[in-house]
């Protein structure tokens, strides 16, 4: 995985805002990701061609996993997170990508064991089951970054 300011400035600008609007209003726009996807894939065509496929089938692998699991779970997994991912395989590649999704999924789950106990220990708390996933996908797409470049 080759990484440049030109990748990294741009992914974790749409991650902030991607985590402002998922947990302000639990959207994650088409205006965010639509050009994420084809700016990271544009790029990726002009200054790495020969692995510029990489970065294509992060588009689909992860766009793809992502729909899957928003089948299975019934459309707990929203249309703006299959996107994100998508974006996410677009910067990084399908490799990478499918590494943030395990990151995400774990990071997830850490945060959810407490709320399940909290809610179950109290009467006060409610247990939705709904949970804004955007801060995950950055979260586990920042570990990543943050281990490669210490790395």
């Amino acid at each position: 995985m080759v990484l440049s300011m030109y990748v990294v400035i741009p992914i974790l600008l749409v991650l902030a805002v991607a985590v402002y609007t998922d947990l302000r209003r639990r959207l994650i726009y088409d205006w965010l990701t639509l050009p994420g996807i084809a700016y990271f894939l544009l790029y990726h065509a002009f200054v790495h061609p020969q692995a510029w496929v990489s970065y294509a089938l992060g588009v689909v692998v992860l766009g793809g996993i992502s729909l899957l699991m928003a089948v299975m779970s019934k459309g707990q997994v929203g249309g703006g997170d299959i996107k994100l991912f998508a974006l996410v395989g677009a910067a990084l590649g399908w490799q990478a990508g499918l590494l943030i999704v395990g990151l995400t999924y774990l990071f997830a789950g850490i945060a959810l064991v407490p709320m399940w106990i909290a809610s179950k220990l109290t009467e006060r708390v409610t247990f939705g089951r709904e949970m804004p996933l955007a801060p995950f996908i950055a979260g586990g797409t920042s570990m990543l970054l943050a281990m490669v470049f210490l790395w």
